[in-house]
């Protein structure tokens, strides 16, 4: 793994740590302040296609990490589950039907793996 690639995980790693905390201010506009619902094509799907793009490209930079200098907290099934999570998240956090305990659970396990992996990138 090179130093630019570790350099962009690790840029990778902030952005998803700053999408993550949007996904929980969203979810608190829409579901726990009972805000209409949000628009699809003006702003759920270009959150969700951003998530997406910055996520599909750090989880091939986590994996690769991971193999290489195996991190002594951070295993791949652990970034696996945060791309899964952040995908899903960046949807759910719209719903007003989401349920609050399992999003608010799921929004601080990929802020716990990501700020994992962000001091183990120091």
């Amino acid at each position: 793994m090179t130093e630019l690639d570790m350099k962009r995980l690790k840029d990778l790693t902030n952005l998803l740590l700053q999408k993550n905390h949007d996904a929980l201010g969203h979810f608190k506009v829409y579901r726990l302040d009972g805000e209409s619902t949000a628009d699809f094509e003006g702003k759920i799907l270009p959150f969700a296609n951003e998530v997406k793009v910055n996520a599909d490209e750090w989880i091939e930079l986590a994996i690769q990490y991971i193999r290489k200098e195996k991190p002594k907290y951070v295993h791949e099934n652990q970034i696996e589950d945060v791309h899964e999570n952040i995908l899903i998240q960046s949807v759910t956090c719209f719903q007003k039907d989401t349920k609050k305990k399992r999003f608010l659970e799921q929004n601080k396990s990929i802020e716990y793996t990501l700020n994992a992996l962000d001091r183990e990138l120091e």
